[in-house]
C-alpha cells in the first residue's frame, strides 16, 4: 500500500505512481499514535530467489502487532508497495483502516511487509551500475520475498491453523492478488485495491481519466478553463517574453533554456501536470471543485527539482538512476511500462508528455534499446500474472472511478469469489480506510469487502 495508494506531491507522469501509499496515508488526518505495540523486525531473505548459485542475501524488514491476536485466528498481512513501509498502517487504534478493523473483529494478528529495495530493506551491494544494482528488483522476487515470510510465520506453531490474508493498494494491490494466484496454498483470501494488474507501456488512459474526473465533478466550465490555461501557457513558450513570463510565474531557474524541448516537456509533465493528477488521484468531488476554482497552480516544493528557492527544468541535468524514485523507475522501466501520456486527444493537457519523451527516464536502466526491453518487460509481465484476468479465487477488487489508475484494473467479476466493486465519487485505494466527506457508498463497501474476506476465511 504502500503506499498505496503509494512522494509527496506525486509528481505528474513518470512519478504519478509513485510511493502511493504513502501519499494516501497523507490524505488522513491521523491522531498522535502510541506505536510501542508494534514492532519493527527483520527476516533474512535470498537476494536471487531463483539462482541457487548466488549466495548473497538481503534484510527485509517487517511489522508486528499481535496485541489483538488469539489462538487460531488469522494473520492479516499489509504488503508493502513502492515506498518504505509505515508501522501505522498496522497500529490498533487507527480502527478506520480496513485492515486493522478486520482483525478488530477476528482477532487477527497484524503484519506490514516491506517491499525489497525500499524503505530500509536495501541490498547491501555496490551501487556503481544501475542495471547491475536493481537486477535482483523485481515483482517476481518481491512475490517469492512475501512467500518466504508467510512460511516463517507458519512455522510458528501458534500460526499453524491461522488463515492468511494479504492486503495491498495500488501497486501492492498487485502483489496482493497475484499471491493468491501464486500462492493458493500460503494465502486464503486478498483485497486488490486500485491495482493496475494490466502492464502496459503507452498508458494515455490515464490522463483521459483526468479529464473525465474533472469534468464529472468540477465546476461548470472547468474543463474549459483548464484546456485555455494550458493552451495560453503553451503559447507563451513561443516568445522570449513570454518564456520569462512563465519562469517568472511558475519560479523556474532562471538559468533554464525554456527553447529547448526535452525542458518545455519537463516543466509541463513535472509542474503543470502534477496538480491535476494528484487530484483525481487521491481526492473527493469537493477537492475537484476546489481545484477548479485555484487560479494559478503552481505546485508545492516538488523534490527533486525544487532547488534554491526555484524549479530546475534543465532535464539533462539529472541522473534518473540516483535520485529517490529509482528503484521504481526501474520497476516501471522493465516490467510495467505505466507511462502517462499525453498520446489521447481526450486529454486537456496539451501534447507535451509524449511517449518518446517519458522512455527517457529509463536511460541508464536498461542497456541496448529501451522501448524494446520494456515492450519485452511488459509481455512478460502480463504473461506471467494473466494481464485482466488473473487465475484467482477468493480476491476482491476495488476500484474508484476518480481514480486513473483504474483503467488498468481488472473491471469485470472474474467470478462469484473474485468479485469487481467501483465506488463512484472515490479514489485511489479508497476501501483501505476512511475518509472525512467520502460518500455513504463508500462505507457501504468497506463493510461488504470485510464481510466478504471473514465469510470465505471461515470456510
Amino acid at each position: 500500500m504502500h503506499y498505496w495508494c503509494m512522494i509527496t506531491l506525486l509528481i505528474a507522469s513518470a512519478t504519478a505512481f509513485t510511493d502511493n501509499l504513502n501519499q494516501f496515508l497523507l490524505t488522513f488526518d491521523l491522531p498522535e499514535a502510541d506505536l510501542s505495540s508494534v514492532d519493527e523486525k527483520w527476516i533474512e531473505q535470498p537476494l536471487d530467489h531463483f539462482d541457487s548459485k548466488e549466495k548473497r542475501t538481503l534484510k527485509m524488514r517487517y511489522f508486528e502487532n499481535v496485541e489483538l491476536w488469539k489462538p487460531k485466528a488469522p494473520i492479516f498481512v499489509f504488503l508493502g508497495g513502492e515506498g518504505k513501509q509505515d508501522p501505522r498502517w498496522i497500529y490498533s487504534a487507527y480502527d478506520f483502516f480496513l485492515t486493522v478493523k478486520m482483525a478488530k473483529e477476528a482477532h487477527g494478528a497484524l503484519f506490514a511487509t516491506e517491499h525489497r529495495y525500499y524503505g530500509k530493506s536495501l541490498p547491501d551491494i555496490p551501487n556503481n551500475n544501475a542495471i547491475e544494482y536493481f537486477k535482483f528488483l523485481s515483482s517476481h522476487q518481491a512475490l517469492e520475498d512475501v512467500a518466504s515470510f508467510i512460511k516463517m510465520l507458519k512455522s510458528n506453531s501458534k500460526y499453524k491453523s491461522s488463515k492468511v490474508v494479504v492486503v495491498g493498494g495500488s501497486y501492492s494491490g498487485n502483489l496482493a492478488a497475484w499471491m493468491r494466484e501464486l500462492y493458493p496454498e500460503l494465502v486464503d483470501a486478498a483485497i486488490s485495491s486500485s491495482a493496475p494488474v494490466l502492464a502496459k507501456k503507452d498508458f494515455k488512459e490515464y490522463l483521459d481519466t483526468v479529464r473525465y474526473t474533472f469534468g464529472k465533478y468540477g465546476t461548470d466550465g472547468c474543463l474549459a478553463k483548464m484546456e485555455k490555461n494550458f493552451k495560453d501557457d503553451e503559447d507563451l513558450l513561443k516568445t522570449p517574453e513570454g518564456r520569462e513570463e512563465l519562469k517568472k510565474k511558475y519560479h523556474i531557474c532562471p538559468e533554464n533554456d525554456l527553447t529547448v524541448l526535452e525542458n518545455q516537456q519537463f516543466f509541463f509533465q513535472w509542474i503543470r501536470y502534477s496538480g491535476f493528477m494528484v487530484s483525481s488521484q487521491y481526492g473527493l468531488p469537493n477537492d475537484i471543485k476546489a481545484q477548479c476554482e485555484v487560479k494559478t497552480h503552481i505546485p508545492r516544493k516538488i523534490k527533486p527539482i525544487w532547488r534554491y528557492n526555484c524549479y530546475n527544468v534543465d532535464f539533462k541535468s539529472y541522473d534518473w538512476t540516483r535520485v529517490k524514485l529509482a528503484a521504481w523507475y526501474h520497476q516501471y522501466c522493465t516490467e510495467f511500462g505505466y507511462l502517462m501520456t499525453t498520446s489521447s486527444e481526450k486529454q486537456p493537457f496539451v501534447h507535451w508528455s509524449p511517449l518518446e519523451f517519458n522512455l527517457k527516464f529509463c536511460k541508464g536502466f536498461i542497456k541496448g534499446d529501451i522501448e524494446k526491453t520494456m515492450d519485452e518487460g511488459i509481455a512478460k509481465t502480463n504473461k506471467r500474472y494473466g494481464g485482466l484476468k488473473p487465475n484467482v479465487t477468493k480476491v476482491v477488487f476495488t476500484h474508484g472511478d476518480m481514480d486513473p489508475w483504474h483503467t488498468l484494473g481488472v473491471l469485470q467479476d472474474l467470478g462469484p469469489d473474485a468479485p469487481v466493486i467501483m465506488t463512484n465519487g472515490t479514489a485511489h485505494c479508497g476501501v483501505l480506510g476512511y475518509k472525512k466527506g467520502e460518500p455513504e457508498e463508500m462505507k457501504k463497501v468497506r463493510k461488504h469487502v470485510q464481510e466478504l474476506i471473514l465469510k470465505w476465511i471461515s470456510q
